[in-house]
């Protein structure tokens, strides 16, 4: 167990978000996407990061998108795709973001992008 506590426990499913969505969070969010997600989200969200092009099967996704999956998931959902990646499409990024809060923040972070691209 992590000396911060459990992140999560699997068996109940996603965790809501412990972390306030406030200026700070989404501060140390940013950099966070910016080192572990920018590359191939890109440093709006959209999917069309500098490593994308290498993608071809399965590009990264659009977290911006009025239709993107990202906008119903839920806090937690995120919060578990970017903890353990999605098999054969997105590695997991627990070991570059090792801190729960970091990873809280990210999804703070993806969800101020969102607010940002809505219509």
């Amino acid at each position: 167990m992590p000396l911060q506590g459990a992140a999560y426990i699997p068996e109940l499913g996603a965790p809501s978000n412990p972390v306030p969505a406030d200026e700070a969070s989404v501060g140390r969010g940013k950099v966070y996407y910016d080192v572990a997600c920018a590359l191939c989200h890109g440093p709006e969200g959209k999917g069309n990061g500098s490593f994308s092009g290498f993608l071809v099967v399965y590009p990264p996704a659009n977290l911006v998108a009025p239709d993107a999956n990202a906008r119903q998931l839920s806090d937690g959902a995120i919060f578990l795709t970017i903890t353990n990646g999605i098999e054969g499409r997105m590695p997991a990024l627990i070991e570059n973001l090792p801190d729960p809060t970091m990873r809280w923040d990210v999804v703070n972070y993806v969800r101020y992008l969102q607010r940002q691209a809505a219509p």
